[in-house]
C-alpha cells in the first residue's frame, strides 16, 4: 500500500499516510484541523549494471558516428591492441 507525505498549511505539520490509490487523498491535519496538501519528493532512483545505457537509450546512428570516429576500419580496440603487440613482439 503506497504511503504519502502531507503537510499542514496552517500549523507546518508533517506527516505521512498510508493509503489506497483509490482513496481520496486527506483533507485536514490531525493536529489542528487545517488544510493539508500533499508533498511531493523525488524519488531516488539509480540506474546500475552493464549495458543499460548502451542497449536502452541510445540512438540508431550512434555505432556509424562510432565507427567514424576510430578511424572508419570497424575493428575493435581489443583487435588493434592484439596487432600492436604482434608487432612489437617479434
Amino acid at each position: 500500500m503506497p504511503r504519502y507525505h502531507y503537510a499542514c498549511e496552517k500549523c507546518e505539520h508533517e506527516f505521512w499516510l498510508e493509503q489506497s490509490i483509490s482513496d481520496p487523498p486527506r483533507k485536514r491535519c490531525p493536529k489542528c484541523r487545517g488544510k493539508v496538501y500533499r508533498v511531493i519528493k523525488p524519488v531516488g532512483h539509480i540506474l546500475k549494471g552493464s549495458g543499460f545505457y548502451r542497449t536502452d537509450y541510445r540512438d540508431d546512428d550512434h555505432s556509424g558516428r562510432e565507427k567514424k570516429a576510430s578511424g572508419g576500419s570497424g575493428e575493435s580496440k581489443k583487435d588493434s591492441t592484439e596487432k600492436k603487440a604482434e608487432k612489437a613482439g617479434g
